[in-house]
């Protein structure tokens, strides 16, 4: 950036007023659409991750119905289940 910011400078600075050669802007940012991209494919591998990881951890409980209409939970298929919390 710094160097670019000079390049357009120092002309103006040698020839004493404002430059004789046109100043021509990339079209296209080569490096902003390969940071695009690169953040696109994290985001997608993250997601693809993280539902790994939710859909191992949601197997990993069993659930029923206690007779009075409660739902009823336990980690894993050992142990005793408990009550689900009514409510936040």
């Amino acid at each position: 950036m710094l160097a670019w910011f000079l390049s357009l400078l120092l002309p103006f600075l040698l020839s004493g007023g404002v430059a004789a050669t046109p100043v021509i802007m990339p079209a296209h940012n080569l490096t902003a659409d390969s940071e695009e991209s690169e953040w696109a494919e994290f985001h997608t591998l993250s997601y693809q991750e993280y539902e790994e990881a939710f859909t191992a951890l949601f197997n990993g409980y069993e659930t029923k119905w206690s007779k009075n209409g409660r739902l009823m939970l336990r980690n894993g298929d050992s142990g005793p289940y408990k009550f689900v919390k009514k409510g936040a």
